[in-house]
């Protein structure tokens, strides 16, 4: 294992045996993110013109598709500033560098609204203390936020996810901003549908990814992220268990075939709450280890699922068995999944929720809306509202769930 919990071989072995054409879908990353920036990619970065506020070059973005009513996903709706008083303000890339470099606990960096700050040929450069707040201010009189993005097609280390910005300080902050990926696509598969899905090579110069944290307590709240074919955000890896929260944000559009995460989870225990996903392949992705957990409540899952919306990847024990631990403890509960079908690549039924394989301790789904018709009887059938990769449920528990598109209580599926 490398320092930043790389494990090259037995987790590429194991995510390309879990890859299936139909069904469920890929494992949540063949890989951990990690592979410093070569040479050939810093001297990319120096023809790569950061695009500062005050010029005119066009830079392409995606609407956001967050209800502007409700409170999951943010924007107006969100009144939680970081503080009035921020050490720096950022326009552009060398003044995001020059403040990250100097700036320390407790400090916070403001970017301003009208920045559109490219880090292309940059990404996985910049270090992040701790307690660092990168901050925006999306809502703010109608402000969409600060932009950060990336145009990076390609990754130059083949099987491994390049994130924009991988933290190893505890307690780091991205709140009110607009984090970019370089595909705004609503699906796409490299390979093609009708490839063998063993045959995956195509994706290993794709995998591009928004944030990564290695540090514990991190959080995530208020942003816009999208267009990413790894993951918009990641957690933990290896022996690096942390947590994180990932609050009031929208999370849509990161689209990839095998991967393509809103909130990719690999290690540690995180509470994902009040945000809206749609047009990821999955909204909110685990890895399987016994010590990788995470709470889910009060979010909204739009109409056009790709794959199931949330779930949590199976590990083979040690002891060789065929039984598959997946995760710790996992509690979903009050989110509305607002689909029975997917709308990519095969307009397939489609499960809101897969645990693929049985908990280390449980899984607790409890008073979520799901428009699926009825509470599923069979324990892994795809389409049903949630299933079990196993055969019969264990360490398994749901209670209080609404099943239709008729409007339950209140007090069931996301706060509206």
């Amino acid at each position: 294992m490398s320092p930043d919990g790389t494990e090259r071989n037995t987790e590429s072995e194991l995510a390309r045996r879990n890859f299936l054409k139909l069904g469920t879908a890929g494992a949540a990353g063949l890989a951990l993110a990690g592979a410093t920036t070569s040479t050939a990619t810093a001297s990319a970065r120096s023809v790569a013109t950061p695009i500062a506020a005050n010029t005119a070059a066009p830079v392409n973005t995606m609407p956001d598709p967050a209800p502007v009513d409700l409170k999951q996903g943010g924007g107006k709706t969100y009144h939680a500033s970081p503080g009035d008083t921020p050490e720096f303000h950022v326009n552009d890339f060398d003044g995001l560098k020059n403040a990250l470099q100097n700036a320390g606990d407790g400090d916070i960096i403001r970017v301003a609204d009208d920045a559109a700050i490219d880090m292309t040929g940059a990404e996985n450069t910049l270090t992040i203390r701790t307690g660092v707040i990168l901050s925006g201010g999306r809502g703010n009189n109608g402000s969409l936020g600060g932009l950060i993005y990336t145009n990076r097609n390609r990754n130059p280390v083949a099987d491994k996810p390049l994130p924009m910005f991988k933290t190893y300080g505890d307690r780091v902050r991205f709140t009110g901003l607009r984090i970019q990926g370089p595909r705004l696509a609503n699906y796409w598969d490299p390979e093609g549908y009708d490839g063998d899905p063993s045959d995956d090579t195509a994706y290993d110069n794709y995998l591009i990814g928004g944030i990564h944290f290695l540090g514990d307590n991190c959080r995530v709240d208020n942003c816009q992220l999208y267009g990413f074919t790894h993951a918009a955000i990641s957690v933990g890896g290896g022996s690096y268990v942390v947590s994180a929260r990932i609050d009031h944000s929208s999370i849509h559009n990161n689209p990839m075939e095998h991967f393509g995460y809103g909130v990719n989870l690999y290690n540690g225990e995180s509470v994902i709450e009040w945000n809206y996903f749609d047009y990821n392949r999955h909204s909110i992705a685990g890895y399987g280890y016994d010590t990788n957990g995470y709470t889910a409540r009060y979010n909204l899952v739009g109409e056009h699922p790709i794959s199931h919306a949330f779930d949590m990847h199976g590990r083979t024990q040690n002891d060789g068995s065929d039984t598959e631990v997946a995760g710790g403890t996992i509690n979903i509960h009050h989110n509305t999944f607002r689909f029975t079908t997917d709308v990519y690549p095969a307009h397939r039924d489609q499960e809101a929720i897969a645990i693929r394989g049985v908990p280390a301790n449980r899984c607790d789904i409890d008073n979520n809306w799901f428009y699926h018709d009825s509470k599923p009887v069979a324990v892994n059938k795809q389409g049903n509202a949630y299933r079990q990769e196993n055969e019969q449920w264990m360490h398994m528990w749901a209670s209080g769930n609404h099943f239709g598109r008729s409007e339950p209580a209140s007090d069931i599926g996301h706060p509206r």
